[in-house]
């Protein structure tokens, strides 16, 4: 999977909104499938992965810390 199947000539369909572009990107990954994904990853350099797993990372730590403050 390339980052350049994300970049074509539907993304002027899109103004330069963040929902618009995220539902784009999601609207592709639902067709691809995990081997493709994971191809796309391990050729991503580490601070590339750095970049997406961190705030994956503390999102879900803020989840957890908000349940445990919840309970």
């Amino acid at each position: 999977m390339e980052k350049n199947q994300f970049i074509n000539d539907d993304l002027s369909r899109f103004r330069a909104d963040e929902e618009d572009v995220f539902a784009y990107v999601q609207s592709i990954l639902h067709q691809t499938n995990k081997e493709q994904i994971l191809e796309w990853i391990q050729s991503m350099s580490t601070q590339e992965l750095q970049e997406i797993i961190a705030p994956y990372i503390s999102d879900k730590i803020t989840k957890e810390i908000a349940e445990k403050e919840l309970s």
